[in-house]
């Protein structure tokens, strides 16, 4: 099965920032951002989406997840 990651660790070490610099950024909360981060929410908003692709400028959706295999 396969499972697809949004890439926010990579994204805040490739910007140089952190979690609570995005959080003042989108106003997306810190805690919803860290969960994010660490794949531990299973569901995100389009409108977190949208906040997160302005803020770190992403141009292509690539940059923002990736597929993985799941181990199962």
């Amino acid at each position: 099965m396969k499972r697809v990651k949004l890439q926010l660790n990579h994204l805040l070490h490739q910007h140089n920032l952190s979690i609570t610099q995005l959080h003042v950024k989108t106003g997306i909360r810190q805690a919803a951002l860290s969960e994010l981060a660490n794949g531990k929410r299973q569901r995100i908003q389009f409108e977190h989406l949208d906040k997160i692709v302005s803020a770190l400028d992403i141009k292509d959706m690539n940059e923002l997840f990736r597929i993985e295999e799941d181990g199962d």
